[in-house]
């Protein structure tokens, strides 16, 4: 189950078990105040903004704040509030509930960031393996095009002949005219630099990281998607081009 259809899912499990819940604590509205009631639902909502993140965490919060409302305090069956600690307890689980869904929000950005952070380092492990067994430098170039979802890559010695290219068809078009800042892979003379949603975008007409190696290559750089690529893995896609570099790629088209 991808990301979004798994915070879709908790989105409905939060919403139908914050309505679950009224109806069970239905028998004990008469024994116990609905503060005491609330903590149930304010348990729940943490539960769901661990397991499903923000949106979800939301969603339980309001509609389980409602069903407070609605079924455990009186008058029932009413949004109207009579009693000022049921109206304490209806506040107080709804802020409780927007503070849980700010930690989820966090949790599920942090959770992603080292999703991230592991891919990053599998490509690197990857890569170093490839080049170590002789893997054709193609296929290593591919899998770097590939999982930084860029549109081609072409490694090119000092004086531009050709050693490899990914896809094959990218080695006509000619060399980009910007080179980038190892650093950030940004522009190294350009002022204005685009911007997408994950982070830095390249060159429009791609972008060229001049490589240090044991003879000096450039590797040529093409975009695939407008969402640009964040800060780490810019300097993951160094890293790997450096190891391609210092790899010493002798092959020629």
């Amino acid at each position: 189950m991808s990301p979004g259809n798994d915070s879709r899912a908790w989105i409905v499990a939060g919403a139908l078990g914050g309505l679950a819940l009224g109806f069970m604590l239905i028998p004990l509205r008469s024994l116990t105040s609905a503060s005491n009631l609330a903590f149930v639902f304010m348990a729940f909502t943490i539960v769901v903004a661990e397991l499903g993140g923000r949106s979800a965490a939301l969603v339980t919060a309001v509609v389980s704040a409602l069903t407070l409302n609605f079924f455990l305090t009186e008058p029932y069956l009413s949004l109207e509030i009579d009693k000022p600690g049921d109206v304490a307890a209806f506040v107080a689980l709804t802020a409780c509930g927007l503070i849980a869904a700010a930690f989820g929000k966090r949790r599920v950005r942090t959770a992603e960031q080292v999703v991230e952070t592991r891919g990053d380092l599998e490509l690197l492990a990857r890569t170093a393996t490839s080049l170590s067994s002789h893997v054709p430098i193609e296929q290593v170039l591919d899998d770097v095009r590939r999982f930084f979802n860029l549109g081609g890559v072409v490694l090119r010695r000092a004086d531009e002949r050709l050693i490899a290219a990914a896809p094959s068809s990218q080695a006509s078009l000619p060399a980009p005219p910007t080179e980038l800042d190892p650093a950030t892979l940004v522009g190294s003379d350009t002022l204005v630099h685009r911007l997408g949603r994950a982070g830095f975008r390249l060159p429009d007409r791609g972008g060229r990281l001049r490589l240090p190696g044991p003879k000096p290559l450039f590797l040529d750089l093409w975009e695939g998607s407008p969402e640009g690529i964040n800060l780490d893995q810019r300097r993951a896609l160094t890293v790997a081009a450096i190891m391609i570099a210092m790899s010493n790629p002798t092959s020629e088209s």
